[in-house]
């Protein structure tokens, strides 16, 4: 069953029919948990619910509109956020069941941010366990026999279901853009270090980026600009972008692992962007970069061994398979392996700059293929490289399969030059949107 809400309720949407005295806070949120209460028995989204605390807020909210208060774009949206990541008067429990967790006593300062800017918190998205690899409840809403991805696995399902209008992940491997694409939803991995990450469970210093997951590229940026406290981005997409982008086509380390149902859809997506204009290069990857994804596992181990390691031992019967298995991986990485992982950090980052000397952005997969059935989240490997580097990467839907299932592609920008990116995702999806649901054959 189909539970992927068409056509989806975007923010912008909402913010200009806020403004225009056509819907309420209240009519906005109560749009929302009539999807919950319908789909959530299916999705099984939401790891925590407070819709008497939401409803106050948005009756607080719409007495500020009508005394003529506007936060900002944000004011009356319903916000989802990942159960990592701490809400004032919600347990933060992290994918975990059956451990107790007391209500937080502070919101994270990404919460606290989007908090005063007016977005309301129906609940907290579920996670797969502390945002690792064991399948979450959560299902796909396209089909509900495929996984929503991980470990972003309720924020994304929520937004494709129209059970809010935008939800904030996490991702240390590839945890926002895969659950997004997988969802036909679209999903910004920002610059490492973009998003302050106090009050968000910790897994890898050196890997873990927070972003948010929305319908639109303009979403998106009204999101991050919201969870920042920086009115910084949404003034570059005012004025509709016309320019094409020049596009590097990443086809040697990404697009040959594809599986056939993404190579069809890329190659649509190619004839799509080209047609329209975009001068497409095919641009080849440093050498270097064949050995990326053991590098990251192999820092990704050590480090959550070193954030997690005193409580697994301490309680193991709460740790799934998969992230136990992490863990315990961790213990066999040497610090001399690890500082080698930093060491080939820092220069794959550096010379994958040289990329970007004929292009705004490059062009990958956001997946291996559509979603996979539940007994895993999906492979992570189109995205892990874009975790270790710290670049900024934004996937949108792009096709739908035979199957029923929806794609996306990944959309990469120099991490100096974050502008380029979104302004190239925004006409890229302007190409690509309008024919999105239509089934490739």
């Amino acid at each position: 069953m189909n539970l992927y809400q068409t056509p989806p309720r975007t923010i912008a949407d909402a913010q200009q029919a806020l403004k225009a005295g056509e819907l309420s806070c209240r009519e906005l949120l109560t749009e929302c948990f009539q999807n919950i209460e319908e789909k959530e028995p299916a999705l099984h989204a939401w790891a925590h619910l407070d819709r008497e605390a939401a409803f106050q807020r948005a009756d607080l909210l719409d007495q500020e509109l009508q005394r003529g208060r506007w936060r900002g774009p944000l004011h009356g949206i319903p916000v989802g956020i990942k159960d990592i990541i701490d809400v004032k008067g919600m347990p933060t429990q992290a994918g975990f069941l059956g451990r107790d967790k007391p209500p937080a006593t502070n919101d994270a300062t990404l919460v606290e941010n989007l908090r005063m800017e007016g977005a309301i918190f129906p609940g907290k998205t579920v996670t797969t366990q502390l945002a690792s690899f064991d399948p979450p409840p959560t299902r796909n809403p396209w089909n509900q026999e495929h996984t929503p991805g991980g470990s972003s696995s309720g924020s994304a399902a929520a937004v494709a279901a129209g059970m809010c209008l935008a939800a904030v992940g996490t991702q240390t491997g590839g945890s926002i853009i895969r659950p997004a694409a997988f969802c036909g939803v679209a999903g910004l991995k920002p610059t490492f270090g973009m998003v302050d990450r106090q009050g968000v469970i910790l897994l890898s210093d050196h890997l873990d980026h927070v972003g948010p997951l929305a319908h639109t590229v303009a979403d998106l940026v009204i999101m991050l600009d919201g969870m920042t406290d920086q009115a910084t981005y949404l003034p570059l997409l005012i004025e509709p972008v016309t320019a094409a982008p020049r596009i590097g086509w990443l086809s040697d380390f990404f697009i040959t692992r594809a599986e056939p149902d993404m190579q069809q859809a890329l190659t649509v997506v190619r004839e799509k962007l080209a047609a329209a204009g975009a001068p497409i290069k095919d641009s080849r990857l440093p050498t270097e970069f064949e050995s990326i994804l053991d590098e990251h596992l192999s820092l990704m181990q050590y480090e959550m061994l070193h954030q997690l390691g005193d409580d697994y031992d301490q309680n193991r019967e709460y740790y799934g398979p998969a992230i136990s298995q992490v863990l315990e991986a961790g213990r066999e990485v040497s610090s001399k392996r690890y500082q080698a992982c930093l060491d080939y950090q820092s220069l794959i980052g550096q010379i994958t700059r040289r990329c970007f000397a004929r292009a705004e952005i490059l062009i990958s997969p956001a997946t291996f293929g559509p979603a996979p059935d539940l007994t895993t989240t999906g492979n992570p490997g189109m995205n892990a490289p874009w975790s270790l580097t710290g670049f900024p990467t934004l996937t949108i839907p792009a096709a739908v399969t035979a199957g029923g299932l929806p794609v996306g592609i990944q959309i990469t920008g120099h991490p100096d030059k974050f502008d380029d990116l979104l302004l190239a995702s925004q006409w890229c999806e302007n190409v690509l949107r309008p024919g999105f649901l239509e089934q490739i054959s």
